[in-house]
């Protein structure tokens, strides 16, 4: 997938689309089609290819089209699966444009550290080359070899940069499960993932799903393994006759984020856990640490680089 495609902002205008292709009364595939003609010209081939698929092969499951589709990150299937089974379809399109909306905003000020972090690394790399490999000798050979490994290093950087932009915004990518061992950054990944969870939790109320099936169901659509572990052995205490409210705080997937935000209880009624004052906070809290985490992202190519800058300043003296 290119670069175009996995940007945030991109993402959030093709949803965005497709959810209001379908209040707009278009059935699949029409919806495809509609997209198409109003997205980022980056789905547009892919959109039209789909949305002939479901026409030529109509026999074939809809959900098998869209995995195979190219035009969706595996995550993002799981969630339209959710949204097919439970016939709320638009409103999963409206969330994963919320998603993107939030991711887009921290992902504009990553994108801008990282970029002057990358071109920190090549003029450092260069330099390197300059002091070590030709003694700090200015000569035609000396410079353009320099020059080359700086060049060099920036066409390295084009080509991570979708590499590091799939892993940003998704969920489940290496980049989250790698940096999830550190508390501040787990936190950040429950708390998205509780978000979505009570999200999904308050369509299948409304769609009339009884609660067993409720809790299996949106325990399926979490792309995180290991949550979506702790969301099935809650779905299974409710089938065992235990509380929601207390199923979930047993379940330990709230101690493993932080709250930075606190519902409003002036009303003296107890909440319900897909109540939207809840989901709000929750929202909240999500936001709040993602932008956390686009500050402190950069960091982890800027602390090696003064490492080397400290042991090439000791050197010269």
């Amino acid at each position: 997938m290119s670069y175009s495609e996995l940007l945030p902002a991109n993402r959030a205008v093709l949803f965005a689309n497709l959810g209001q292709a379908l209040l707009n009364g278009e059935k699949f595939p029409g919806v495809f089609d509609s997209a198409a003609d109003i997205s980022p010209r980056c789905y547009a081939a892919k959109l039209n290819q789909l949305a002939e698929s479901v026409r030529q092969e109509a026999d074939k499951p809809l959900l098998e089209l869209i995995r195979e589709s190219g035009v969706f990150l595996p995550w993002e299937v799981r969630f339209i699966q959710f949204g097919l089974a439970t016939l709320r379809i638009a409103e999963v399109f409206a969330r994963l444009c919320d998603y993107y909306v939030l991711i887009g905003r921290s992902s504009r000020q990553l994108s801008a550290w990282l970029a002057g972090s990358w071109l920190l690394c090549c003029f450092t790399l260069a330099y390197l080359l300059y002091f070590f490999a030709f003694g700090a000798q200015t000569t035609l050979t000396s410079m353009s070899v320099c020059a080359s490994a700086a060049v060099a290093g920036l066409v390295v950087g084009v080509r991570l940069a979708s590499v590091f932009l799939r892993n940003w915004v998704e969920p489940d990518s290496r980049f989250w499960n790698a940096a999830s061992r550190f508390p501040q950054i787990r936190s950040l990944v429950v708390a998205r993932s509780v978000y979505q969870y009570l999200l999904n939790l308050g369509l299948c109320v409304q769609a009339g799903m009884d609660l067993p099936r409720t809790l299996g169901v949106c325990a399926k659509s979490e792309p995180v393994d290991w949550l979506r572990q702790r969301y099935h052995i809650v779905a299974a205490s409710v089938g065992k006759g235990k509380n929601l409210s207390r199923a979930f705080l047993e379940s330990g997937v709230l101690s493993e984020t932080r709250i930075t935000a606190h519902p409003d209880e002036s009303k003296g009624k107890p909440a319900r856990l897909w109540d939207p004052g809840i989901i709000e906070v929750v929202r909240q809290s999500f936001d709040e640490q993602l932008r956390y985490a686009s500050k402190v992202a950069p960091l982890l190519l800027l602390a090696p680089l003064a490492v080397v800058w400290l042991v090439m300043a000791f050197s010269v003296g």
